[in-house]
C-alpha cells in the first residue's frame, strides 16, 4: 500500500517510490523542494478521539496551498511532506515565512480549533537520499526556516 487511507496522501513507501522513480530521474532537469509540516496536536485528552479529524483538516489545508502537480505525502503520523515541483527557492522561502507561527482551522462538533504546526523546507540534490532530505526538512521546520544546500 502506497497511500495513507486517512488523507489519501502518499505514505512513506509511496514517498520513497516518488523519490526513487521521479525525483532521481528528473533531478537535473527540474527543481524539487521538500516542505514539511509537523502538526502540533492538542494535548487535551478530550480531543484524543478526534486526532484523525484534525489530520484530515490539515490535509485539506495543505491541498489548498499547493499545486496539483506537487506531491502530497504523509510519511509519519504527525508529519506531512510536500514535494514542490519546479518552484523557485525564493518563492518557497516566502511561503514558509508567511506560514510560520500560524495555524489551520479545524471543526470538531461545535468546537472550532486552531491547530498549530511547524513548517520548514529544503532543496533536493542529486546526491541526496530520502532519509537525509526528510531529516534536513524536519530540522528546518523546528527552526521555521528553509535550509539550502
Amino acid at each position: 500500500m502506497l497511500k495513507d487511507p486517512l488523507t489519501n496522501f502518499w505514505n512513506l513507501r509511496g514517498l520513497q517510490r516518488i523519490f526513487d522513480h521521479v525525483i532521481k530521474k528528473y533531478i537535473y532537469s527540474e527543481d524539487y523542494l521538500l516542505l514539511t509540516f509537523y502538526v502540533l496536536l492538542p494535548g487535551d485528552k478530550q480531543f484524543k478521539p478526534f486526532i484523525n479529524s484534525i489530520l484530515r483538516a490539515c490535509a485539506h489545508f495543505l491541498r489548498g496551498l499547493f499545486s496539483p502537480k506537487d506531491f502530497f505525502t504523509r510519511p509519519q503520523e504527525k508529519t506531512f511532506a510536500i514535494i514542490c515541483v519546479g518552484r523557485a527557492i525564493q518563492e518557497i522561502q516566502e511561503l514558509i515565512e508567511r506560514l510560520k507561527g500560524k495555524s489551520f482551522p479545524c471543526r470538531i462538533g461545535h468546537h472550532r480549533l486552531s491547530i498549530r504546526y511547524l513548517v520548514g523546507g529544503t532543496n533536493i540534490l542529486g546526491a541526496d537520499s530520502l532519509p537525509l532530505v526528510l531529516e534536513r526538512a524536519l530540522s528546518a521546520a523546528q527552526k521555521g526556516t528553509f535550509i539550502r544546500v
